[in-house]
């Protein structure tokens, strides 16, 4: 096994993710514009594909449902020590109901890099009244 592949097994230094939003707080039927920045870890990485989905989990009930998904097949590289961007949108439908209280709201971010790995984060969002 060479070092890449044990590394790679265990997940360590592959690229680090963070989700910049351009509101704290969303409506019913408006537009959630993101970006993913994405720094390269030790080795080089190929971003094979990327999922956001728009989940809300009914704290009560213990319920999760997705409102939206968006996913991309791509052929993207993370390069050590570089950083990249990854912009998306997202509608937030107007089902949602920023009434129910013991709804929690998310996006969840999946980043396939082949090879088993994937880089998954949580993003929860805000969704408020419509003013």
């Amino acid at each position: 096994m060479t070092l890449k592949d044990y590394l790679t097994k265990l997940k360590i230094g592959l690229p680090k993710t963070m989700v910049h939003l351009d509101k704290q707080v969303y409506t019913a039927g408006s537009i959630i514009n993101g970006t993913i920045e994405i720094t390269g870890g030790l080795l080089k990485n190929k971003i094979k594909r990327y999922d956001i989905d728009l989940v809300g989990i009914d704290s009560q009930a213990f319920v999760e449902e997705t409102f939206n998904s968006h996913s991309v097949f791509c052929s993207l590289e993370s390069i050590p020590n570089q950083t990249g961007k990854i912009t998306f949108l997202i509608d937030v439908p107007n089902e949602i109901q920023h009434s129910q209280n013991n709804f929690q709201y998310s996006l969840m971010i999946n980043i396939d890099l082949g090879n088993s790995n994937n880089i998954t984060q949580n993003v929860p969002i805000k969704i408020g009244a419509v003013s």
